[in-house]
């Protein structure tokens, strides 16, 4: 589960992610890349555990080598955006 989904959303779309879209959506990719960091590190995605550069790496050290590195650098861009999102809304 991701905490304040709609307000990541809202977010990463107001910075123009998406803005370019032609055939998928970019939000809803970023949304389903939180949702996967969630199951693999077992745990929600909230301001708590998500809201600095240490927790991403920190997340990262932790699922290296369970996805490629490819799906690894989407997941960190979406993590850095809800981060964005953590410090921009103090939440």
């Amino acid at each position: 589960m991701i905490a304040h989904k709609d307000l990541y959303v809202r977010f990463i779309i107001s910075r123009g992610v998406g803005s370019n879209d032609k055939v998928a959506s970019s939000p809803d990719s970023y949304v389903s890349y939180l949702n996967g960091v969630a199951r693999l590190i077992e745990s929600d995605i909230t301001p708590h555990t998500l809201r600095s550069e240490a927790d991403i790496s920190n997340i990262t050290e932790r699922i290296k080598g369970k996805r490629s590195e490819n799906t690894i650098r989407h997941y960190q861009t979406a993590m850095r955006q809800y981060v964005a999102m953590v410090e921009a809304q103090d939440l």
